[in-house]
């Protein structure tokens, strides 16, 4: 299981020489097995000239001999000239994308840790809770709760509650205070499954009064990592908790990569720290200014390499302004710029769409 642990190790590798770094969605509800591999073998083609030829062997023999396919997303990263090999199968998808550099690309793994990579749902009732911890869409582990049985009263008698239709003010009362009992009940159990397990996002299920009177009993520290709530029962499976929480999140990150594509566009329109287009996000990495590079999914675009210092451009040159280098063609720049981000400690932001006719653009350090 991918965890904190396996990206610390993944971000310390360094390599003499180019690392691959490969992406490939394989969510099963999407395209079968066969498609995969075929887009994977379109993919590999990118890397061909830039890394060993073993490194791409490696890839094309893993997948068609080991892979389970068993996931949604598969992640490898290949040096086989250091004996450097990491397959990584994910429970959540993952954008399709192949990087060559350095240092292993672990960007899009960074913030899928970030969103998906440990998470907690409280599912509750007014007697009891159920506690699930997730690890990139993996369930790691479950603990329940049970407190006093809710009388309820006989069909047609309607509700015990006071004010709901006719219900005694006894039984009314004695009613709310078993509830609000096992609500304080399963918040401590909540708190205690918290402490001991650390999820950096809590998702609350329930029916809507019950999930908002248990929030109440939370302490602050454990309402600030509440980031949404949705309905569903105590028989809900593991599987339609899985599923309702990794919809809730992917639309939370959907709405920060809405706000981070605002930020480059608006601080660039400003004149600020933000350029947008290829040939400024191309200048300001050389420079070593880009702090996130934000690019749209899928996009490519042609350019230039100065062989010698690694200058991209989109202007075809014979040498390089900078060290009169000799500057080649490559098929992809906006692909070259993102190992060049990631080598000079930038992170690498894929959205979906947002940056309109510009594609790609970045926050830069100064």
């Amino acid at each position: 299981m991918f965890d904190e642990k396996s990206l610390r190790e993944l971000a310390a590798f360094e390599a003499k020489g180019p690392i691959l770094s490969l992406y490939l969605n394989v969510d099963p509800t999407q395209h079968s097995a066969d498609e995969y591999r075929l887009e994977l073998r379109e993919m590999l083609k990118q890397a061909e000239g830039l890394v060993d030829e073993a490194d791409i062997n490696a890839v094309k023999r893993y997948v068609d001999l080991e892979y389970n396919w068993s996931g949604r997303g598969l992640v490898i990263f290949s040096r086989q000239a250091e004996q450097f090999w990491r397959a990584l199968s994910l429970a959540v998808p993952v954008r399709n994308g192949l990087t060559v550099a350095g240092k292993p690309y672990i960007s899009p793994l960074v913030e899928l840790d970030g969103f998906y990579g440990r998470y907690a749902v409280a599912l509750v009732d007014r007697q009891g809770g159920r506690f699930f911890l997730f690890q990139m869409g993996e369930l790691v582990t479950q603990e329940g709760t049970v407190g006093e049985d809710v009388r309820r009263v006989r069909k047609g008698r309607g509700s015990s509650v006071v004010g709901m239709r006719g219900g005694s003010q006894a039984s009314g009362r004695k009613e709310a205070a078993v509830v609000q009992r096992n609500l304080r009940d399963i918040a401590a159990a909540l708190v205690a499954f918290c402490q001991q397990h650390q999820p950096r996002h809590l998702l609350l299920a329930g029916a809507d009064p019950t999930v908002a009177q248990l929030r109440e009993f939370l302490p602050v520290k454990l309402q600030e990592i509440v980031v949404g709530t949705f309905n569903a029962d105590m028989l809900s499976g593991e599987a339609q908790i899985r599923d309702e929480a990794f919809a809730m999140l992917k639309a939370l990150e959907e709405k920060r990569h809405r706000e981070l594509v605002d930020a480059v566009v608006t601080a660039a329109a400003k004149g600020l720290n933000g350029v947008v287009g290829l040939d400024e996000t191309l200048s300001a990495t050389h420079e070593g200014r880009t702090q996130v590079l934000v690019i749209e999914q899928g996009y490519h675009a042609p350019g230039y390499r100065c062989q010698s210092c690694g200058y991209l451009t989109t202007q075809k040159l014979e040498r390089c302004v900078f060290c009169q280098g000799r500057v080649v063609e490559i098929a992809d720049a906006a692909e070259a710029v993102i190992g060049q981000v990631i080598e000079k400690g930038g992170t690498v932001e894929v959205v979906e769409n947002g940056m309109l006719n510009a594609h790609i653009g970045a926050l830069l350090r100064y």
